[in-house]
């Protein structure tokens, strides 16, 4: 249920328009790149804290009675593992699509749906046997209902990780004031990741891609973003899964990839996440998506009452 990810091992308004993120992307240039004062780059703060303002501006879908909230996420990710015992890691890419219900009464029962994976992309034989291995393996499609957001464990869906051992759901908890917030970030990370702010980025991504954060809190979020070192905009036009907004990351130099977010400079919205691996990984080459999230969100008048919505996935 939490959808916290690092490599994955088989082994089993104001307004923000495209022109004012432009003219933030030209600041760079002008002021260097690099962070300022211990910030993020001009240009990535730039854009991160226009975007805060921006979703303010921008209401949460409203769900009537009767309503949910479907929140899509369609991810690709990176598997890896052996082919023979012992021999290299090798890696390939997989497919996933989920969906989750959540009603207008959030007390009420949440539908959860999590399609099998499929391989995507294979690079090399081995790779494709890897592949096909996992395929004989098999991966299952789950539908769950959970009652007031709660799964079998206890735990809430989504949320965030507040450094326990359970996470929590109430977004009131968060500061808003972006110092207190990505303080408080670095407090629940503690020293886990290969670097304290690389850490609190992942956090941001893990804790935005749940789809379920109000505006408020991902306005908060995007400033606590702005006030990490060494953040950039790594690319002023990244699509996923059909969307296209400016990908704002900051490199891991331990493992050299690059967290980034996705996030449409016109309404704030929140796209998308990924990594990118810098150097191969396990076979895939340099420059490789290794992991990406999409996330969609809207309102529709009922939920599925089985899993049959993964059969266009798989």
């Amino acid at each position: 249920m939490r959808r916290r990810r690092r490599a994955i091992v088989w082994t089993g308004f104001s307004t923000l328009t495209a022109t004012g993120l432009t003219v933030a992307i030209v600041a760079a240039s002008v002021l260097g790149i690099g962070g300022l004062n211990g910030r993020a780059d001009p240009a990535a703060a730039s854009a991160l804290e226009s975007a805060a303002t921006t979703t303010l501006h921008f209401s949460d879908p409203v769900v009537g009675r009767g309503q949910y909230e479907l929140v899509r996420t369609d991810a690709i990710f990176a598997a890896s593992g052996s082919v023979e015992k012992d021999g290299p890691f090798v890696a390939f890419l997989q497919n996933y699509h989920g969906e989750t219900y959540v009603p207008a009464d959030r007390s009420d029962d949440w539908v959860w749906i999590s399609c099998a994976r499929t391989p995507f992309q294979t690079f090399g034989p081995e790779s494709e046997t890897l592949a096909k291995m996992f395929t004989s393996g098999g991966d299952t499609t789950v539908y769950r209902r959970l009652l007031g957001g709660v799964g079998a464990n206890g735990d809430p869906f989504g949320g965030y990780n507040n450094g326990t051992r359970n996470p929590s759901d109430d977004y009131n908890a968060l500061p808003r004031d972006p110092q207190q917030l990505l303080d408080t970030i670095y407090n629940f990370n503690g020293k886990a990741g290969q670097s304290r702010d690389g850490e609190a980025l992942v956090w941001i991504a893990d804790t935005l891609r749940s789809g379920t954060v109000p505006a408020e809190v991902r306005a908060a979020l995007y400033k606590a973003a702005a006030l990490i070192p060494g953040v950039t905009i790594a690319e002023e036009q990244a699509t996923l899964n059909g969307a296209t907004g400016a990908a704002i990351g900051r490199v891991e130099t331990a493992s050299n990839i690059r967290q980034d977010i996705i996030i449409d400079p016109v309404t704030g919205q929140f796209i998308g996440e990924r990594q990118v691996a810098l150097d191969s990984y396990n076979g895939l080459p340099a420059g490789t998506t290794i992991a990406s999230t999409a996330v969609t969100t809207t309102v529709v008048d009922a939920a599925p009452t089985d899993a049959s919505v993964c059969g266009a996935h798989n």
